[in-house]
């Protein structure tokens, strides 16, 4: 009977991370649907300052206790939180969502690879620098890629790389509310940036409307079945499914925006996602990456948040 009941938790955590991807695929189509009108930059400062509204009575920031011991790590998790979705956006704008996600996944991949003990580990660098290489059109080729899309994806990949390193502490510090007050020093960090770039008389109810929904998809609902999900499912097999994201982005990118990728670039989120794959799977010692997944509580053991549901 507990057998049973702990396949149907497991197969219930495989469900909420493939839907809370969807979740994320899908609010990035919608996003980038809407920089016509509004410019990414508004787009990323008004959806996590939505976001950080929801969450600040979900987790009640209120009980939080701030001190001069925990106030520097919030403020660079926050910085983190703000250059990985303003960096993503911006890239997105130029280029093919699948393709972002494929050079954006690079970030984690290699501080995975870095603080591995096996130099084997390595060949998944090299493996990732092949895929990259195939999303990037050369002379030969027809296909047009905005090499600064491509540059904004990688400096995303770096601050994703960079929010595992230091989320780890925030999450350790404070637990399940790290990400609402992350989401809060991300939005103070953006709002120059919206200021200069954004318009009243851009908006309406009906882009309003799609800016609170992509508050949702992108970060309410796949926060909240991650967090659920990770209870019951193995740090590697979440490490596993969420190095798909590429391809369910450009899945979602294709029959949403009509975006269409070439032989080549599929070929390149591939061989990117493959080597995502196998750097989880390798027998190294746990890596930063999965660390960074999944961090207990020193007296609940409670599952604290993750970044794929801060994207």
């Amino acid at each position: 009977m507990r057998s049973l009941i702990n396949q149907n938790q497991t197969l219930f955590a495989v469900v909420a991370i493939i839907v809370a991807m969807l979740s994320i695929t899908v609010g990035a189509s919608l996003a980038k649907s809407i920089f016509s009108f509004i410019k990414p930059e508004s787009v990323t400062f008004m959806r996590l300052s939505m976001a950080a509204v929801m969450l600040f009575f979900v987790c009640r920031v209120w009980e939080v206790k701030i001190t001069g011991q925990n106030i520097g790590s919030v403020f660079v998790y926050g910085l983190t939180i703000a250059g990985m979705n303003l960096f993503f956006y911006l890239a997105i704008k130029t280029i093919p969502i699948g393709v972002a996600l494929a050079v954006e996944l690079i970030g984690p991949l290699l501080v995975a690879i870095l603080f591995s003990k096996h130099k084997s580990d390595f060949v998944w660098a090299i493996l990732a620098a092949i895929g990259i290489y195939l999303l990037i059109p050369n002379a030969s080729s027809n296909v047009v890629l905005d090499s600064r899309g491509l540059v904004y994806a990688a400096m995303a990949g770096f601050f994703w790389g960079s929010y595992i390193i230091v989320g780890k502490k925030a999450g350790f510090q404070h637990g399940v509310k790290a990400p609402a007050l992350g989401l809060i020093v991300a939005s103070m960090a953006l709002l120059p940036v919206a200021i200069d770039t954004f318009s009243l008389s851009d908006m309406s109810i009906e882009i309003m409307g799609l800016l609170i929904a992509i508050a949702l998809l992108s970060s309410l609902i796949p926060l909240v079945l991650e967090m659920q999900a990770l209870r019951h499912l193995p740090t590697k097999t979440y490490g596993v499914l969420t190095s798909g994201e590429p391809v369910l982005g450009a899945l979602a990118g294709f029959f949403i925006l009509n975006e269409q990728l070439v032989i080549t670039q599929s070929i390149g989120i591939s061989i990117i996602v493959f080597a995502s794959i196998a750097s989880v799977l390798s027998p190294s010692v746990m890596t930063t990456k999965n660390v960074a997944l999944k961090i207990n509580d020193n007296n609940a053991g409670e599952v604290k948040p993750v970044a794929e549901s801060l994207k």
